[in-house]
């Protein structure tokens, strides 16, 4: 057997270790938002509410726990891949909330666009052979810039710039899920010889944020029409 052979077949069973990752952690999710917004309703509301600032302090939560993942993804991958489960979990309560805000028929709709989309550029990013860093480079600084815009909206309150902003997420997430696709080959690459779990684990999380964040954009625009 050849090295490109077994190259190819590492790669294969990288990938394959970064969507069952990913699958998992949007099945807890789906799971803990239908209960969270049906049978558990009233205790999420009260888990939400009696958490320090709320949304957004679960909202800080959330951030800090990426930036730690990120960290730990090489010397920690059970740590990784357990703040993942938390990570989608905990993202789920949040969700229950989010979705049922929302009518059934925008859900569906922004489900399936989401998932189309996703898988599209997901393809894409992984047989590419265009090199795509410029493009995550630029969704990454496009996306800073579209958190502080949306800081400064929530005292703003402006319908106006949220619905551009939602429109700007998709495009900068559209992209970012054919680079982060063609990232998880880098990374494999890059790491060969030692223990991938959290590698594999943190590259999961990076396409669970690119999904999630592209569905609830559509879900916005959804909404409003």
């Amino acid at each position: 057997m050849n090295n490109q052979v077994i190259e190819a077949k590492g790669l294969n069973q990288f990938y394959a270790k970064v969507y069952a990752i990913f699958g998992m952690g949007l099945g807890i999710s789906a799971l803990a938002a239908f209960l969270g917004s049906s049978v558990f309703l009233e205790e999420t509301v009260g888990f939400i509410q009696s958490f320090p600032l709320g949304l957004t302090g679960i909202w800080i939560a959330e951030i800090l726990l990426v930036l730690m993942l990120s960290a730990k993804a090489a010397k920690n991958p059970s740590l990784t891949l357990a703040g993942f489960i938390v990570y989608s979990l905990l993202n789920g309560l949040v969700l229950s909330i989010t979705l049922y805000a929302y009518g059934f028929e925008n859900v569906t709709k922004a489900f399936v666009i989401a998932t189309a989309t996703f898988v599209v550029m997901s393809i894409y990013g992984a047989f590419t052979k265009r090199d795509l860093s410029g493009i995550g480079r630029a969704g990454i600084g496009l996306l800073w810039g579209v958190i502080i815009a949306t800081v400064i909206n929530m005292f703003l309150r402006s319908a106006s710039a949220d619905y551009f902003l939602s429109y700007a997420t998709v495009v900068i997430f559209v992209g970012l899920t054919a680079y982060d696709n063609q990232r998880i080959r880098e990374v494999y690459f890059a790491t060969q010889g030692q223990n991938n779990l959290g590698f594999a684990a943190f590259m999961a999380l990076q396409l669970y944020l690119d999904f999630i964040n592209l569905f609830l954009s559509l879900l916005r625009i959804f909404s409003r029409d």
